[in-house]
């Protein structure tokens, strides 16, 4: 890649692929570039919820204990979280550093932003590089009597974020929480680009945060005078008189360029050079800015990147608006970037802190987020505040310029580059150097007949939410591509536990189908409702036999599927084979098919071609059941037969059927076996139950006179019977005379265990097709249809499940439901196609209805799409503080949010009962865990305890019930009721 005046090598470049943040002002980089380039100022003052500042307050200088100004940049609802999102019980989300919390939520959203998933994520060598600034939420543990180790971990151990979200994403890569002060989230990014570049991770995740949340820092600065008076960055300005502290939260996801590219990423800007340095004793001072060595890394970073520091066109400075500091930053600056640098193209110098204030240990990430802000919309913002420039800046040929105005970003045809400056009080430098990345082709994607968007949360009303947002968005005039859309949110989002899904032919069927899912209203187009999937469903592929033919069906999918026309294709090659007519010009003809020697082979060629498809939409089989003919289809889908041997018996068998002599019907009863048994009666030797679908549905077979007698009793009583399309009677002995013949006609068949197993509903048993020889399969014409066994047996083992009825129509539908409801079963059927519906829509409502139950879903078959911009994940915030009362800072006080504190316990009375045991344990273990109510009869580890705190609540028991236990025992019980029982033969000790 080329830049002004240099070339840099793109396999050493990182992009910047994710980026979140929460800063004052600002919730996401597009609220910061907003108030960017609108002049925002975010800087307000000090929350009276934080500590009663004004009672701290001083105009007097160097005043120790008080503040010198009220201004600063601030967050709101700090004590909000989603806990439940990241699986953390109540009781440690209270003891977690605020910062951790907020931070966890936005490394989450910097990992959406990437359009990365919690599943790609898993195992993944990545880096994680965060640290959170001060540890001033300890002061309210500590107040609260907390201190345990979780109190301790969510406070005041170094790196425990950084360690956090590696356990959540399962993240195998090295942590570390970064110090340098000041400079301490850009030489986090330093130290990633360096490991990625090297090998050793192949992703990064970086950022950090910092709250607010005592005035003892403030003490410090404003007594060393470091605080503006007049509540004010004013970087580049001769009147600048110190810096405004302020708070945020930032974080990037970093990936190398081919890697990028590979994955067809989205890019914010290339990090193509970075240096780190220290003052050493070239200063004054160990806080004292230097000149000399600020010079020193901002050369090294150019020749890391290959670039001549001429060629930057902005810097974001660390400009905190210091008299002390900004001089010296811009004379380094001066120095360095105006070697060669043209008299007409000088550099412009800005300050993100201008808009929200002096991030301290976030400076970096804010500066490197605006800056690839700047480089991707060559746009640099205004810096505020400015009466009167520097020094620095009015000189005579000096090379830098302050933008007062914001103004487009000049790269004269080449890539601009640009650099970010971090310092830190302990005299640590950092200088990164960027560059624009090219724009990319944006070939529109290609229309669909349908559309299938997933939807996913881990909270029932954050599935609402979602499915808000998006009909939102779609609505937007200035909505993305539904490709597009639905592209990214199944490809490009982590897919939840709570699911659904909704389906539509164009944006506006879309958007009625999202805003009845976020009413909590039916629609046909919405598939789900949003209950818990708790393990992946067993898929079943069901085929049913003869019947769900129409005229016309499946040409849709031989025009618009590749993959069901190739594989109807090679059924249609057998058939032909077999036949010397071709069941692809019969659909295509439109007509209606009625003889089974044309509709049998038609059938199953659909079926076998359906079944492909499901395939390539990611839905693999675990057992396929086959009904009747459609067993055929079955051993092929199973890999039992070929598709030749499957052409072979369904052509010959259905070439005798039609040629044989004997009469014969089918009638489907409203009755069980052992009724329909009764019904048949004086008929036995002329009718049978052919078929068993269910406990309340059956098919009678036979002679076709018998039967009349028999339905017109059935039709007396009140019983549903209707006749089956069919002029034969299989499953019955009219056709036994046929054995011989498939005997004869079959014996070159080559059958083979298949790659999935086949619940036979001729043998009643899971069986692997190897036994398919000509005998199954005129058993399979002649003997009963044992389909309600078959769908019971697979619902016995309690195992979520899927029916995905693989025929042109659903016709066993009605029997699978009496199967699920007699099971009581968390169970699901699901149609492939449904007579004279559009196919691919209804195919994917079926997908969708897959998705919802759990299933895999091969979301990249659908189609292509582009990376764009979806709605993130709502948040479910709850409140989560200590309240410590009045907590005594020097100076003044403040008081913090009220919570419940964890009293001392005195059940040792009822504790000599185990109901009173429950009851002590059920208060002990819900005041521990922050929990309302607790179940008894829950394991213990369920419930969320952990290590920490089983040992914690064994020393309260010992201590108030005097009773012998350990934390290892806690972790052990199966419940609270078990523990209180193996509790009771204890000897009881004296209460301390």
């Amino acid at each position: 890649m080329t830049g002004a005046g240099g070339t840099f090598d793109a396999g050493r470049s990182v992009i910047m692929v994710g980026v979140a943040c929460r800063f004052p002002g600002a919730r996401n980089a597009d609220e910061l570039w907003e108030l960017l380039i609108s002049g925002g100022d975010a800087v307000g003052e000090i929350p009276r919820e934080r500590f009663d500042a004004e009672k701290c307050y001083s105009a007097e200088s160097g005043k120790p204990h008080t503040i010198r100004s009220l201004g600063g940049g601030y967050l709101n609802d700090v004590d909000n979280f989603d806990a439940g999102f990241f699986g953390i019980t109540r009781g440690e989300a209270e003891q977690m550093d605020p910062q951790q919390r907020m931070l966890m939520e936005v490394v989450w959203q910097a990992v959406e932003d990437a359009g990365l998933t919690a599943e790609g994520l898993a195992g993944s060598n990545t880096g994680v590089y965060l640290s959170t600034f001060g540890t001033e939420y300890w002061d309210f543990v500590r107040a609260a009597g907390r201190s345990g180790l979780h109190a301790a971990m969510g406070t005041v151990v170094p790196g425990m974020i950084a360690g956090r979200i590696a356990h959540h994403l399962d993240l195998r890569g090295p942590t570390m929480g970064v110090a340098a002060n000041c400079a301490t989230s850009l030489l986090a990014v330093h130290l990633a680009v360096r490991a990625l570049r090297h090998g050793e991770i192949d992703l990064a995740i970086v950022g950090g945060a910092q709250l607010m949340l005592s005035p003892d820092l403030h003490f410090a600065v404003s007594e060393a005078e470091m605080l503006s008076p007049t509540g004010r960055s004013r970087f580049g300005d001769a009147s600048a008189d110190g810096y405004v502290r302020s708070e945020g939260v930032g974080a990037v996801i970093l990936k190398r360029l081919p890697d990028a590219t590979r994955d067809r990423d989205r890019g914010y800007a290339a990090i193509v050079g970075t240096a780190t340095g220290n003052n050493g004793r070239t200063g004054p001072s160990l806080t004292a800015p230097a000149q000399v060595a600020q010079e020193s890394t901002l050369r090294a970073a150019y020749r890391d990147a290959g670039i001549p520091p001429s060629a930057v066109g902005y810097v974001e400075a660390h400009g905190p608006g210091t008299p002390a500091g900004d001089p010296v930053e811009l004379q380094a600056l001066a120095d360095v970037l105006g070697e060669g640098r043209p008299e007409d193209r000088p550099c412009l110098v800005g300050s993100v802190k201008s808009n929200i204030g002096h991030l301290e240990g976030v400076a970096g990430i804010a500066g490197l987020i605006k800056t690839a802000l700047v480089l991707r919309h060559r746009t640099v913002p205004a810096t505020l505040h400015v009466t009167k420039p520097i020094a620095q800046f009015r000189q005579p040929g000096t090379p830098l310029r302050l933008p007062r105005r914001t103004q487009v970003l000049p790269a004269e045809g080449q890539t601009a580059i640009a650099g970010v400056t971090s310092l830190g009080l302990a005299g640590a430098i950092v200088h990164v150097v960027l560059a624009e990345l090219p724009e990319r082709g944006r070939a529109d994607p290609q229309e669909r007949s349908a559309y299938l968007l997933p939807l996913s949360a881990r909270h029932p009303e954050a599935l609402r939410q979602t499915a808000q947002r998006y009909a939102g968005l779609l609505e937007s005039p200035a909505a993305p591509a539904l490709a597009d859309v639905c592209h990214t949110a199944a490809v490009r989002r982590t897919h939840f536990e709570r699911r659904m899904a909704v389906v539509g032919s164009d944006r506006e069927e879309l958007v009625a189908a999202l805003a009845a899912a976020g009413r909590r209203q039916g629609s046909a187009q919405v598939f789900g409702d949003g209950s818990p999937v708790t393990e992946p469903p067993k898929i079943v592929f069901v085929y049913p036999g003869q019947g769900s033919q129409w005229p016309g069906m499946a040409r849709e999918l031989l025009a618009s599927s590749e993959v069901f026309a190739r594989r109807f294709a090679e059924c249609d090659r057998a058939v032909r084979h077999e036949t010397g007519w071709s069941p692809a010009e019969v659909i295509g003809s439109g007509a209606e098919v009625s003889t089974m020697d044309f509709v049998q082979p038609v059938l199953w060629s659909v079926q076998v071609a359906l079944a492909a498809v499901w395939r390539d939409f990611g839905v693999e089989p675990d057992l396929v059941i086959g009904h009747s003919m459609g067993e055929v289809a079955a051993a092929v889908t199973a890999g039992a037969l070929s598709v030749s041997d499957g052409a072979a018996v369904i052509c010959r068998r259905s070439a005798l059927l039609a040629a044989r002599r004997t009469p014969g019907a089918m009638w489907a009863v409203q009755l069980g076996e052992q009724a329909a048994q009764r019904a048949i009666g004086e008929y036995a030797d002329r009718v049978c139950v052919g078929v068993v679908n269910s406990r309340a549905a059956t098919v009678l077979s036979g002679d076709p006179d018998a039967l009349a007698e028999i339905v017109a009793g059935l039709r007396a009583d009140g019983v549903f019977c209707r006749q089956v399309r069919v002029d034969y009677a299989s499953h019955a002995p009219q056709v036994e005379p046929l054995r011989p013949l498939l005997h004869d006609v079959l014996a070159g068949l080559r059958p083979r265990p298949g790659r999935v197993p086949v619940r036979s509903t001729v043998l009643d048993s899971v069986v692997d097709g190897s036994g398919f020889d000509a005998g199954y399969w005129a058993d399979n014409l002649i003997l009963p249809v044992r389909f309600e066994s078959a769908v019971r047996a697979v619902l016995a083992d309690r195992r979520p499940t899927v029916f995905v009825e693989i025929s042109p129509h659903p016709i066993l539908s009605l029997a699978i439901e009496d199967g699920i409801q007699d099971a009581a079963a968390r169970a699901w059927q699901v149609a492939s196609l449904r007579r004279d519906e559009p196919e691919y829509k209804t195919m994917l409502g079926g997908l969708g209805a897959v998705y919802a139950a759990g299933g895999e879903v091969a979301f990249d078959r659908l189609g292509d799409g582009r990376f764009v911009d979806v709605p993130g994940y709502p948040w479910q915030h709850e409140r989560f503080w200590i309240d410590a009362g009045e907590v005594e800072w020097p100076g003044g006080t403040g008081a913090a949010p009220r919570a419940t504190p964890i009293d001392a316990l005195h059940y040792a009375e009822s504790a000599a009962t185990v109901p009173g045991r429950v009851r002590y344990l059920r208060t002990a273990v819900g005041l521990l865990l922050g929990l309302p109510d607790v179940d008894p009869a829950v394991p213990l580890p369920a419930l969320g305890l952990s290590s920490v705190f089983a040992v914690q609540l064994a020393y309260q028991v010992r201590t108030e019930l005097g009773l012998r236990v350990s934390g290892r025992d806690l972790l052990g019980a199966a419940s609270i009721e078990d523990l209180a029982r193996e509790l009771e033969p204890r000897p009881r000790e004296a209460v301390s």
